[in-house]
């Protein structure tokens, strides 16, 4: 009888064990990068949302980690989000009814390994499973993990249900959004706004004489002629009408803008940024080019996360910006740095405002040149305002201007480089959601041996212990004989 009574308090104490552990718990994200934590901005998102969105994950399965990691990343959003989440997951390779049914019902042709969010009767945002993986743009690697950011960006749009359109001018010879395949064409950063939910349109301004009303941003991506002055007030009206302004001016090329973009504190320097390198053979000659590492990107949310992430840009054939100091005792600037060099880098000025044929052998002169550390791009931001119209807050006049263009181009742009642009976009478009989420870094554990440590590791697992089983295994053998 006592053991009976003691089963029944055993199973009892069980029972009541784990029904305070299901209804009293903490969650906790254990690993040392957090790679499971959501954001601040992501929880906030979807404790707003108030309706359902349901995320399918079109993904092969036998991808065991990039699968998995997707998968863990969206319970969390399950955890948070409860019941206004909903996740399905198809593998195409064996669930072929319903990946057949979810192709006719959402248009899409399932090549692509896809996460899909599906709101309302809106249309669906599809993310790449390649996007969601940075590539190291130094060894070719995965670098991190940006899931949370895509799909936290995609779910806004979704509940906003309004797609950004943004517009670049044509007709000075810029560089054409729309073309994938031409060596001078954006079409590799156009696919990239694309997915971003950005509407990309040329803009003629020439023949429109001035910015739609519907454009959220415009972009003057390396024009090779200036700008009429018809053009120019057109543009110089929209900034002035809290227009946003994403700017990339070659060097020795004059836009016809300079007295639109001094009006912001930008003024861009009839030079060429050069630095001294080091050659296989160990001797140093001067090329075009500025390098930025961890200590010239900007805290600003454009390039905030660059630092961190131990990224470098590495541009070549550019020309410096330079940004007023505020006076002292005056309020700081509404212009900033956003990528600087190094201080061994300097700004080759030419008084005939020609490109050098050959600047291997030019070195720095400190009664013309501009020392170093010199900026390559910058931002103007005029702060918030309120719309007179619907009294809500909204940014002012917003401007991102860079010095150079062909490093966004289809055979030179790099992750780096093109992570910068959309980041530049999205903060010209008010998309600061995207701008606050990190990409996430996998945890590496390594165990660094010296070769005597090595070695007699190898020797252990190759002679040692399955010696001893060995002779365990003949000792028992013989025991049993006698």
């Amino acid at each position: 009888m006592q053991s009976i009574f003691n089963i029944f308090l055993v199973f009892g104490i069980l029972l009541m064990v784990n029904y305070i552990g299901f209804k009293y718990y903490k969650h906790q994200d254990l690993s040392a990068s957090q790679f499971y934590t959501l954001s601040p901005k992501t929880k906030g998102v979807l404790r707003e949302l108030e309706s359902p969105i349901t995320i399918y994950t079109f993904l092969d399965q036998r991808d065991l980690l990039h699968a998995e990691q997707i998968a863990t990343l969206l319970k969390e959003y399950q955890r948070v989000g409860g019941k206004n989440i909903v996740v399905e997951k198809i593998d195409p390779a064996f669930d072929i009814t319903r990946a057949a049914e979810l192709q006719k019902k959402l248009h899409f042709d399932g090549n692509d390994a896809l996460v899909i969010l599906e709101y309302k009767d809106r249309t669906p945002r599809f993310i790449k499973e390649t996007d969601l993986y940075d590539l190291n743009p130094m060894t070719g690697q995965v670098g991190s993990f940006k899931g949370e950011q895509l799909i936290t960006a995609a779910m806004i749009n979704l509940v906003e249900g309004k797609v950004s359109k943004v517009y670049f001018t044509v007709g000075h010879g810029e560089h054409p959004i729309q073309d994938a395949k031409a060596t001078n064409g954006y079409g590799i950063v156009g696919q990239s706004l694309k997915n971003d939910n950005v509407e990309v349109a040329n803009l003629n301004l020439g023949q429109l004489g001035e910015v739609p009303a519907d454009a959220d941003a415009v972009v003057i991506a390396g024009p090779a002629i200036s700008f009429s002055p018809i053009e120019v007030e057109a543009i110089d009206k929209y900034l002035s009408n809290n227009g946003k302004l994403f700017i990339l001016l070659d060097p020795y090329t004059v836009s016809g803008l300079e007295a639109v973009l001094a009006k912001y504190g930008l003024k861009y320097e009839d030079d060429l940024v050069l630095c001294r390198a080091a050659t296989e053979t160990g001797t140093q000659m001067t090329v075009p080019l500025a390098a930025i590492y961890q200590g010239g990107f900007s805290a600003q949310p454009i390039t905030a996360k660059f630092a961190t992430a131990n990224y470098q840009m590495l541009i070549y054939d550019v020309r410096s910006i330079t940004i007023p100091n505020s006076p002292q005792g005056q309020p700081p600037s509404k212009t900033e740095f956003l990528l600087q060099t190094d201080p061994s880098a300097w700004g080759w000025v030419n008084k005939d405002g020609k490109a050098p044929t050959d600047p291997k052998q030019l070195t720095y002169n400190k009664t013309l040149d501009i020392p170093g550390p010199v900026t390559i791009a910058a931002q103007y931001d005029g702060g918030q305002i309120t719309d007179p119209k619907t009294s809500a807050t909204i940014p002012a006049t917003r401007i991102v201007a860079v010095g150079a263009s062909k490093f966004l181009e289809n055979d030179t742009t790099e992750t780096v480089g093109t992570n910068f642009f959309t980041n530049g976009v999205d903060w010209l478009v008010k998309k600061n959601a995207v701008l606050d989420i990190a990409p996430k870094k996998s945890q590496e554990y390594g165990v660094n041996l010296s070769p005597m440590q090595f070695r007699t590791v190898a020797w252990c697992s190759l002679l040692f212990v399955p010696g001893v089983a060995l002779l365990m295994g003949i000792f028992t053998w013989y025991s049993r004989r006698k």
